[in-house]
């Protein structure tokens, strides 16, 4: 993931503890350093239980009764952090960090990069990735449907869990995009500057000037 130390471990690029373990079959693995498998872990123990909380695929009642609520009796601050933003919603929604679901997703897509076609990100490359409305899926599905590449893959792991679209551009192999579809659906919600449900993850490796003009633009918080 950093490009900089010794890989000394393998990481499962999408969390093995997404899914039941009778759906953890041909999970992407990658090298990986210590630190950043540590990193990438915190945000995964985070995720794995809040994003879990809101499954709508085939397996989400299961993996909620028989791991999910295991995890969060383990962590009692969690616990809280999720019961008092449950009752400040009038008991309606639960609350996510919407930035570490986005680091999440540009980890995911740096492994996913090595995983499919052995592109590293190294030095004046990056990734970035956000959570957007569901109203603009049809723009990214046309979008990645017109690239002009034939480097193109389209996953399904766990039965639904967790799914994913990517496509690499044949003259930067370090320009990749991803569309992320997990858990069925996850529907997130209350940023004032996008209206409606979200459930789409988008997620662009590339040249640091692009992703960082992305990042200042396009994909800013408070840019409608």
């Amino acid at each position: 993931y950093c490009v900089e130390a010794v890989a000394t471990t393998a990481d499962h690029v999408i969390s093995r503890e997404f899914f039941l373990k009778h759906r953890r079959a041909n999970a992407p693995k990658v090298a990986a350093c210590a630190r950043c498998n540590n990193e990438k872990s915190e945000v995964e123990h985070y995720l794995t239980v809040v994003l879990a909380l809101g499954g709508r695929h085939p397996d989400a009642k299961i993996n909620l009764d028989t791991m999910v609520l295991k995890r969060l009796q383990k962590n009692a601050a969690l616990h809280r952090e999720l019961l008092a933003g449950f009752e400040e919603s009038g008991g309606t929604a639960l609350p996510i960090d919407h930035v570490r679901v986005e680091k999440l997703f540009a980890l995911i897509a740096r492994g996913l990069a090595w995983y499919h076609w052995n592109v590293l990100l190294g030095p004046g490359y990056s990734a970035v990735a956000a959570l957007f409305s569901d109203e603009g899926a049809p723009f990214f599905d046309q979008m990645l449907l017109s690239w002009g590449t034939p480097h193109r893959v389209s996953i399904d792991l766990g039965n639904g869990t967790f799914k994913y679209y990517g496509a690499q551009a044949t003259d930067c192999p370090q320009m990749t995009i991803w569309r992320f579809w997990m858990l069925g659906g996850v529907l997130l919600g209350g940023d004032p500057n996008v209206p409606g449900p979200s459930s789409l993850a988008i997620a662009i490796t590339g040249p640091d000037a692009l992703i960082q003009r992305l990042a200042s633009t396009t994909l800013r918080r408070d840019n409608p």
